[in-house]
């Protein structure tokens, strides 16, 4: 080998050798970068561990996480003292183990939401009110949730279990269900009691209704008797004394100016008192009402009661009007009676009007009057059973036997008594 050649063989080595230190020095220079990004990471991701460390360790609920085994890989402080266990003693044990729960009714082991949560890997609620038993046997009732823990790709590495003492709510909860049951005792007795008081009411109000259709009755005979009383008794005893005042009247020849005028007043009066009783005893019981019927009974009262009033009354009525049953005929001459008794008293009005009407099975009775009309106090009144007058309250009630109803309205224009009955023609 010559001179160049060894020259050239240096050169080339030496070239090689300077490549190789600055080959090994960037190697060098990049593996520390390497590690001093390593040693930032580590430094950073201890930082977080630590960060989520403290945080979990300062929630005031219990958090236990554990590995995709279910077994224990950390417990806060509280999860601590609730379980019984400590942290280092608690990692890697079987969740069973560490978080021991019962069903509280049934006392049997409750399931466990983890393996559930691995398995679905969905956020799962710990169910039927579970207790948890401490590792000294401390029984709490706990509740809330699991769910998984995901790494950056979403693969389930694990899983966290926030819990907590309910103890005070399930108290409150007892408490409550208490209470409510308290309450709904009381409420059914107040119930059975109203239930009670009701049928006491409709019993007595029953024997009222019994009551008032026996009054009725009674007042209807009472009235029939009387007008017989009257018609064949004073009745009798004013013909013979009218025919005496006759004999006597044929002799008044043989008596002064004074005796004759007597015997004439006398006769007069008699024949006034005959019509009066016969006018009052046709009120009390029209002896029309039963042998021509209520169209005949009504038009004969209506004349009467028009000529003695001075208020012009029509009568609108069916020609073709058929018999109705005794006491419903009764039942309507009454009301009408009773209606114009009360124009003619409180109304003030001149004139009045009756209409009857016959739709299918039902009869209705109207009064009307163009009056001054009757106070709101007062229609409200008549609409409440316990505070209507004797007169109106005798109305509703023959209407309430024949199974009807009853209205009034009234306004500064008059005043209408509707009556709505439910008849079968010819019964």
């Amino acid at each position: 080998m010559n001179q160049d050649e060894e020259k050239l063989l240096r050169s080339v080595a030496l070239q090689n050798a300077q490549a190789v230190l600055l080959a090994r020095e960037r190697a060098e220079r990049a593996l520390l970068a390497a590690n001093e990004a390593l040693e930032r990471r580590s430094s950073e991701l201890a930082e977080q561990r630590e960060f989520f460390r403290v945080t979990l360790a300062s929630i005031g609920d219990a958090v236990l996480t554990t590995d995709t085994e279910a077994r224990i890989t950390f417990l806060n402080p509280v999860a601590e003292t609730m379980t019984g266990w400590k942290l280092e003693d608690a990692v890697g044990q079987p969740l069973e183990k560490v978080f021991n729960i019962i069903n509280v009714q049934s006392r049997e082991p409750a399931q466990n939401p983890v393996t559930r949560v691995l398995r679905e890997g969905v956020v799962v609620g710990l169910a039927n009110h579970p207790a948890l038993i401490a590792l000294d046997g401390r029984e709490t009732p706990i509740d809330d949730s699991a769910a998984p823990i995901r790494s950056a790709s979403g693969n389930i590495s694990g899983v966290v279990m926030v819990f907590h003492d309910v103890t005070k709510q399930r108290q409150a909860e007892f408490q409550l269900r208490a209470s409510n049951q308290e309450l709904s005792e009381v409420r059914d007795n107040l119930e059975k009691r109203v239930q009670e008081r009701t049928a006491e009411l409709a019993a007595a109000n029953e024997d009222l209704r019994q009551l008032s259709a026996r009054l009725l009755y009674v007042q209807d005979e009472e009235r029939r008797r009387l007008a017989r009383e009257l018609h064949d008794s004073i009745g009798q005893l004013l013909a013979a004394i009218g025919m005496n005042i006759g004999i006597v009247r044929s002799q008044s020849d043989q008596l002064d100016a004074r005796g004759a005028r007597a015997v004439s007043e006398n006769a007069q009066l008699v024949e006034q008192v005959s019509r009066e009783i016969r006018t009052i005893s046709h009120l009390l019981h029209p002896p029309l009402l039963e042998i021509a019927g209520l169209a005949s009974a009504l038009r004969w009262y209506i004349d009467g009661f028009s000529e003695r009033s001075k208020i012009k009354v029509d009568i609108e009525i069916p020609e073709d009007f058929e018999r109705l049953p005794n006491e419903t005929e009764l039942a309507i001459f009454r009301i009408v009676q009773e209606c114009l008794t009360n124009i003619h008293r409180h109304s003030e009005s001149e004139t009045a009007a009756v209409f009857i009407s016959q739709e299918s099975s039902r009869l209705i009775v109207q009064v009307e009057d163009h009056g001054k009309g009757m106070p709101k106090e007062k229609q409200r009144e008549l609409t409440e059973s316990n505070r209507s007058g004797v007169g109106f309250g005798g109305m509703r009630e023959r209407v309430r036997q024949l199974g009807g109803t009853l209205e009034v309205k009234s306004q500064a224009t008059g005043t209408t008594v509707r009556a709505i009955l439910k008849v079968g023609m010819n019964d």
